[in-house]
């Protein structure tokens, strides 16, 4: 009687996002972690304590690996694959700094300062229509223009 191995979502995602996570070294494997681009949150539906407080870490844990594979991307010359896993950052929650500052790494690595610029206002006026505050002086000081004592400003 042959045994099969059952896999099971939850284990396979974790193990794929904590090896991100903790790094792999460089290079990355051959096949990309790209499948956590996308996902469903676990057990869509359920309102259980546990399974709220499971769904959360579940992903916290792929916003984290998201970030930690773009700047790993960045870092070897990939920035379409690196944008692809920042903005997938981005889009699971908007609010949420680290998936921007990627997105404006990725940009500057290229060389392509105006669009970092455009991608700093863009959050900087989302954070302050939404939450009230600026950027983090860490994300501000990634740009060059920026200079002390004078914040980056929108375009009028």
């Amino acid at each position: 009687m042959a045994t099969e191995a059952m896999q099971v979502d939850v284990h396979t995602f974790t193990e794929t996002a904590l090896g991100v996570v903790q790094g792999y070294g460089s290079p990355l494997p051959a096949h990309l972690p790209l499948g956590l681009l996308g996902g469903e949150d676990l057990l869509p539906g359920w309102d259980e304590d546990w399974v709220l407080l499971e769904r959360e870490r579940l992903r916290q844990l792929r916003l984290h690996a998201l970030d930690a594979l773009a700047e790993t991307l960045v870092r070897q010359g990939k920035p379409a694959l690196a944008l692809e896993a920042a903005w997938a950052s981005v889009r699971t929650e908007p609010l949420r700094e680290s998936g921007h500052r990627v997105v404006v790494s990725v940009h500057l690595a290229e060389g392509n300062l105006s669009e970092a610029v455009h991608h700093y206002q863009a959050f900087r006026r989302l954070l302050n229509e939404e939450l009230g505050v600026e950027p983090s002086p860490q994300f501000t000081r990634m740009l060059p223009v920026h200079r002390p004592g004078r914040a980056l400003r929108d375009r009028p």
